[in-house]
């Protein structure tokens, strides 16, 4: 049986394909989600790409050749997908820079739309200077404001499944850089959503590579720490590989596409799979050591350990299962992939461990058989246990109340805790993908958008100068928030004919008083499919594009309410209006970072605290058990504050995440504990028994579990390394929690379990 899983799971998980898109961050059915696909049905597009550039050399004719000849090679990108994709072409839909976009001209009974910049008889190169720099829709949007830094904007298909596209355009892009930038010796910064996609899908690719390697590493050299014999890695290692490879499939099957969130689950498993199985191991040496024969044995400890593990893999399943009250679906499914693999590893253990169980040599010598300098350590650890247990008898006291005012002190940090979605911020500091985004950002508008879509509920009702002047209100609202560069919309385009048809003069650059002027400025101008980017055909639907800086997209989450509210007052029904887009879903994810933080945590603490009384029998054990666990989980947390981590996809999953795995020690120190106290042992006795009998097997579990998370501090993202550093935090506090603040609180309590 399991090596027909095994074989299914392999071919389900060649189907997993990495998935970048803003999209797969948010439920199917969130209204923010919803209602940005009704907009991509109207514009195609909102996805932009910006190249930019220093050239002092920009304002002459052989610097505007080249930003000419830059442009039309990138506006030429274009690949058709392989027939069985079934997918239309994509590629590069226009492409804007200062040699490309036009200005309205007024001719004889007719507007005509003419480039700034014509190849064939090049302009002034100062007078061009003059006009653009005058410009306010061109200065800060296409050029730096001091002229010096240049950029091509381009507007790209949306592909929001299709990784392997945007990889494609994204290398399409680069090596028109390669081959170009050179001829003018610049160093050309590329930023924008295709390019974060692209360096999710290469990081996450190394990640896998170079982490999960590792994650075995760790295992066999665990293993052989704390077992000194080869024979205990058969049942571990085959846990731990089908285990992932299982999980791996059920995405495959389940069509999951691989983010940045679930590269992640990989590592926690490591720690999960592999700490049944050191219990098991002890368990089966030390009956080995009374002199059961092997089969025996193994059969005799999977019988002890089925309940403590039963429990264990119930306390981690309920944390993480948790993760499903989450409002982002990559923590959802994560929490799920958790919740199978941990399943799957308690069964693959006691599956697998009446046949590689008796493979384990016999003990030989001493009560365990070992004599070698490691067998020593662990001796010296068994005692240091022992006396440890003798000093939280006698300083039950101190030892609870100091750690109640460490975690007050850890707790104070929660005040500076922030909340960041900022996808740039995912990236290291020296990335060049995130270098680049705040390049365009201190020189340019930004390579991001916020999208108002506005649905007048009528044909031609963007004709009406009301509605036009109701789209300026907006837009210069749009323009005083921090991080927005430039704003355009139907209205601008309007406001510049109507300057045209009047001479030119800056002071008729407005909106016409009448419906029937602008109906006519519209009908006038002799290329109409400029503005099909920002209305569509009927005049029904517009659009305000206002650009922003990646940097500063998480200021909007504050601002959003207010442009709600405006758009609400300015379009009341039947006409509708609303903020989308990238920097808006993004936005949102504040929202929901926090909501999930809170919510999962409080579900992980109800569901681990009834497990852990059906596991003790005991509703006042169970309330007891969870001290030990929330200390850690607390700490680690206002940790987050005190060492100025945000809260991000990756450790808003950390609380819910940690508090199932954590209780797991909790579990088999307090199940060993019951035991001795109804055999008759007094409380002491019973504390010093458990720590001797399970302490190194916690330990050693304890020390696995933060290597396994551990190992995350190589990945290439933040969300990613804070995931694991905090989980690890969290580990190695619950381990002093469980050795020492636990049995202090038994100490204190004293309860009865007979």
């Amino acid at each position: 049986m399991v090596v027909l899983v095994s074989l299914a799971a392999a071919w389900a998980a060649r189907g997993v394909r990495f998935d970048m898109s803003i999209d797969v961050w948010f439920l199917e059915d969130d209204p923010d989600l919803v209602s940005y696909h009704r907009f991509l049905e109207t514009f195609d597009s909102d996805q932009i790409v910006v190249l930019a550039w220093e050239d002092p050399g920009l304002w002459t004719e052989e610097g505007l050749a080249f930003l000419h000849r830059f442009t039309e090679r990138l506006e030429s990108i274009s690949f058709d997908p392989p027939a069985d994709e079934g997918l239309p072409s994509f590629g590069v839909q226009r492409a804007r820079s200062i040699t490309s976009v036009s200005e309205v001209l007024a001719q004889p009974g007719s507007l005509t739309v003419s480039r700034l910049y014509d190849p064939d008889e090049p302009p002034d190169p100062l007078e061009l200077k003059e006009r653009v720099m005058s410009s306010e829709q061109l200065r800060g949007a296409l050029v730096s404001e001091d002229g010096r830094v240049c950029s091509v904007l381009l507007v790209v298909d949306h592909l929001t499944d299709q990784a392997h596209l945007k990889i494609e355009l994204a290398a399409a892009i680069r090596e028109v850089v390669a081959e170009l930038a050179p001829l003018r010796s610049v160093q050309v910064a590329t930023a924008g959503p295709t390019f974060l996609d692209d360096a999710f899908f290469r990081y996450t690719e190394r990640d896998i590579a170079t982490i999960f390697p590792l994650m075995f590493v760790v295992i066999v050299l665990a293993m052989l720490m704390l077992f000194r014999s080869v024979w205990a890695l058969p049942l571990p290692l085959a846990v731990v590989l089908l285990t992932c490879l299982w999980v791996t499939g059920g995405m495959g099957l389940f069509g999951m596409g691989m983010t940045i969130i679930h590269s992640a689950v990989y590592p926690m498993l490591l720690g999960v799979a592999i700490a049944c199985s050191i219990h098991v191991i002890t368990r089966t040496l030390l009956l080995r050591a009374k002199g059961l024969e092997p089969e025996p044995a193994s059969k005799e400890a999977l019988r002890q350990m089925l309940a403590p593990c039963f429990y264990t893999m119930a306390t981690t399943i309920a944390g993480l299962l948790s993760l499903c009250s989450a409002d982002l679906l990559p923590v959802r499914q994560m929490g799920v992939l958790g919740a199978v693999g941990v399943a799957f590893a308690f069964v693959l253990t006691f599956a697998l461990g009446p046949w590689l169980l008796p493979l384990l040599p016999a003990p030989s010598g001493g009560a365990e058989g070992q004599t070698t300098a490691l067998h020593r350590w662990w001796k010296l650890l068994d005692k240091a246990l022992v006396a440890l247990a003798s000093m939280v008898q006698r300083r039950a006291v101190v030892v609870a109340l100091a750690s109640f005012v460490l975690l007050l002190v850890a707790l104070v940090g929660l005040r500076d805790l922030s909340v960041g979605s900022n996808p740039m911020n995912y990236f290291k500091k020296a990335e060049s993908v995130r270098t680049d985004v705040l390049y365009v950002d201190e020189h340019l508008a930004g390579a991001s958008s916020l999208e108002v879509f506005i649905d007048t509920g009528e044909p031609d009702r963007l004709k009406s100068p009301e509605v036009l002047r109701k789209m300026e209100r907006v837009q210069e609202f749009l323009g005083q928030m921090d991080g927005v560069g430039a704003t355009v919309s139907l209205a601008d385009y309007v406001k510049e004919m109507n300057r045209a048809m009047r001479g030119g003069d800056e002071q008729h650059r407005s909106i016409p008083d009448t419906r029937a002027e602008v109906a006519q400025l519209l009908l006038m101008l002799d290329e109409p499919q400029d503005l099909e980017s920002l209305v569509d055909f009927d005049f029904q639907r517009a659009r305000i594009t206002a650009t922003m800086r990646l940097s500063h997209s998480q200021k909007l989450a504050g601002e959003v309410p207010a442009v709600e509210a405006l758009l609400a007052r300015e379009f009341p029904s039947p006409m509708t209006a609303s903020a989308t887009g990238m920097s808006k879903l993004i936005s949102n994810m504040e929202t929901y970072l926090l909501r999930s933080q809170l919510r999962s945590l409080a579900l992980a603490f109800v569901t681990v605290l009834f497990f852990m009384t059906l596991a003790l029998r005991s509703i006042r054990l169970g309330l007891l058990s969870m001290i030990p666990n929330v200390l850690p989980i607390g700490m680690a947390l206002g940790m987050m504050g005190w060492l100025g981590i945000p809260l991000d996809p990756g450790t808003a999953m950390t609380g819910a995440v940690a508090l199932g795995l954590v209780v797991d020690d909790t579990v088999h120190f307090l199940h060993h504990f019951r035991e001795r106290t109804i055999l008759g042992d007094d409380l002491a006795t019973a504390t010093r028994i458990t720590l001797h009998d399970t302490g190194r097997a916690i330990t050693m579990t304890s020390i696995i579990l933060v290597a396994g998370f551990w190992l995350l501090t190589l990945a290439s993202f933040q969300p990613n390394i804070y995931f694991g550093l905090l989980c690890g935090i969290a580990i190695l506090l619950a381990l002093f929690a469980n050795l020492l603040v636990l049995p202090a609180v038994l100490a204190l309590v004293r309860p009865r379990l007979r």
